[in-house]
């Protein structure tokens, strides 16, 4: 079962329904097809409050494969760097902390894009690639693209970096990024409950 995050709203999408997670889904929404999704999101833009769905659609394509077909995509990739004292290099973006990320370009792999991305954000050189990370999706519209379906999925392929530099950290202020910093351990609660749901989720194994 795939989550994708549309604003905060979490949309887990598989081909059916999930009985452990019943206590904490506010509705189960059964897709038969591309334009049910597109007025689900429609009422989830208009909706106030935020709510977790299950979205189940049982015939081929599979709900993701379908989303894929009909949407635009944009790859990209990211890293959660940790350095050698154990802290966490975050940037800070419109008000909110977040992780350095960004598109992959044409001809690089992801690993190479995400290396790239934390370089340009930060100011920081020397990184090396431990692990992959589970990937993260996420909707939402681009004023770029001039048509009514003008969704695009996002998926953020994640790596999970080491560095042992010492260089100055220098936020890329054309990516509108305000601040870089090194968040210790125990301050990782506190930054996670001002960063977005999809990183959450990513950070949540690096809290205990």
């Amino acid at each position: 079962m795939y989550k994708v995050f549309f604003n905060e709203h979490q949309l887990l999408c598989g081909t059916e329904k999930n009985n452990s997670l019943n206590g904490n889904i506010d509705q189960l929404v059964d897709i038969e097809c591309f334009g049910d999704f597109l007025q689900l999101l429609l009422q989830l833009e208009r909706s106030k409050h935020v709510v977790k769905l299950i979205i189940v659609r049982k015939q081929e394509p599979d709900l993701m494969s379908l989303l894929k077909d009909n949407l635009t995509q944009i790859p990209a990739a990211g890293g959660l760097v940790i350095n050698e004292r154990g802290q966490f290099l975050f940037i800070k973006r419109m008000g909110r902390w977040d992780l350095p990320k960004g598109r992959i370009e044409a001809g690089e792999t992801p690993e190479e894009a995400a290396i790239r991305e934390v370089e340009e954000e930060c100011g920081v050189s020397g990184l090396t690639i431990k692990r992959k990370l589970p990937s993260t999706f996420h909707l939402y519209r681009s004023p770029f693209i001039k048509d009514e379906n003008n969704w695009v999925l996002k998926e953020t392929c994640w790596y999970e970096m080491g560095y042992s530099g010492s260089d100055p950290l220098v936020p890329q202020t054309e990516e509108q990024i305000e601040e870089v910093r090194w968040v210790a351990k125990e301050e990782l609660p506190a930054a996670c409950q001002k960063t977005y749901g999809n990183l959450k989720d990513l950070l949540r194994n690096y809290l205990d």
